[in-house]
């Protein structure tokens, strides 16, 4: 299985808002619908709600991994509103990545944050425990965004 959790470095408030909106994003998704899982800290006494604090991808497929990065890439161009967003992936093996990304540099931060998850992919098919990753799968960035999908371009920008 690949695994990654993805959260934001904000308020407390302002980070649970954005998990709130990525995850909705990615389940508007029929392929990551299964695949995502919002990670919510129990309410204190008395409230309502917890605080959301990460989004989790939990798959066997490679392409659906792709297909979350691209969703994600997308997602993030639309968060940005004047002001830089900082994010960190963590990997299944406790390996964990941050990065900020600004309207002028998130493709490339997208570009950096598809290539640290194909390592994922990449140590889970040498061992022999999940997917060989599928270049010509069709999924990821660039590709055509299916069903529930946003339309266009669907790029990580990573930094």
């Amino acid at each position: 299985m690949i695994h990654l959790a993805l959260t934001f470095d904000e308020t407390p408030e302002a980070a649970s808002e954005l998990h709130r909106s990525l995850a909705a994003w990615l389940r508007r998704d029929e392929r990551l619908r299964r695949s995502t899982r919002l990670v919510e800290e129990p309410p204190p006494p008395g409230a309502l709600g917890g605080l959301a604090t990460a989004v989790e991808l939990v798959t066997a497929a490679g392409p659906v991994l792709s297909a979350a990065v691209g969703a994600f890439g997308y997602w993030l161009g639309q968060r940005m509103t004047g002001h830089p967003i900082s994010f960190a992936v963590t990997l299944a093996d406790g390996t964990s990545r941050s990065f900020t990304a600004d309207r002028r540099d998130r493709e490339l931060v997208l570009v950096e944050l598809e290539r640290f998850v194909r390592r994922e992919q990449a140590g889970q098919a040498e061992a022999g425990t999940g997917p060989t990753p599928d270049p010509d799968s069709g999924v990821g960035p660039g590709a055509e965004p299916g069903p529930g999908s946003a339309p266009g371009p669907a790029s990580p920008t990573i930094s």
